[in-house]
């Protein structure tokens, strides 16, 4: 079985393919079936799994997050976002910044990365490009997301065997407990529905002595689409999801937070 049959899981019951029971009343094999798509893009939202969406507010999400499935919001990562966030917007200096950052927390072999709301990829690119990492699974919740990244692959000549694409809610990671040596979220927690139970997910699937580096926007944003934190928010949301305080660093540059921390 390959190792990718081993860190990921159904969202449902989160067994890898070897756990799941030979018929699965949860995952109704759909899960089995989508596993062997690989190296194409799986769906592993709760949702597709499930073969039904129900319609009440548990399942529905938010605008916040909702917006990143409409097709212009990609080009508009790839084309238009890039060049404000290198103003500052995100960090001075924009992904390039933010990658070197990533690559001196996560060390010179950082063994399985997650780059959990991916988008289009950028910083799961980059790092398939250093050549440092073990392999790289790119999660999302956006198919419009996903799908771009797939296309920029293309142009960057990287291969689906240095990239698993999986279309994934934060909330229900499809990831196998203690089994990623590093995660990923930039510029994502203020999208979430729920930033608690998506940090809780990162810190459970982490392996013990994992690293997470996540960056969000902060408040004086008023809260109106996206929900915007203060750094004590952010604090309290890591050691709510398990983090040990003394493995929690948290930094503010203008309006945006830089989160490290360590299982």
């Amino acid at each position: 079985m390959s190792i990718l049959q081993e860190v990921i899981a159904c969202p449902v019951c989160r067994k890898p393919k070897a756990e799941v029971p030979q018929r699965c009343d949860a995952c109704i094999d759909y899960f089995k079936n989508e596993l062997a798509k690989i190296p194409s893009l799986m769906d592993l939202t709760p949702e597709a799994v499930l073969g039904t969406v129900e319609e009440n507010k548990d399942n529905t999400k938010p605008l916040r997050t909702e917006l990143f499935r409409f097709p212009i919001i990609p080009f508009l990562y790839e084309h238009i976002f890039p060049p404000i966030w290198a103003l500052g917007l995100r960090n001075l200096g924009g992904i390039d910044t933010e990658f070197g950052l990533v690559t001196d927390f996560f060390g010179q072999n950082p063994g399985i990365v997650a780059d959990v709301s991916c988008g289009t990829g950028i910083m799961a690119r980059r790092l398939a490009l250093s050549g440092k990492c073990k392999h790289i699974i790119a999660l999302d919740y956006s198919e419009s997301m996903l799908a771009q990244l797939q296309q920029e692959m293309k142009l960057d000549g990287i291969s689906l065997s240095q990239i698993t694409i999986i279309r994934a809610d934060v909330e229900a990671l499809p990831l196998v407990s203690n089994s990623i040596d590093a995660i990923y979220a930039g510029a994502a927690m203020h999208c979430w529905k729920d930033a608690v139970e998506g940090i809780r997910n990162i810190y459970r699937v982490l392996l013990p002595g994992g690293k997470l580096f996540a960056t969000t926007f902060l408040k004086p944003f008023p809260s109106i689409v996206f929900r915007f934190f203060s750094l004590q928010e952010l604090q309290d949301i890591m050691l709510a999801a398990g983090f040990k305080k003394d493995n929690v660093q948290l930094e503010a540059r203008g309006l945006y937070a830089t989160i490290w921390c360590i299982k």
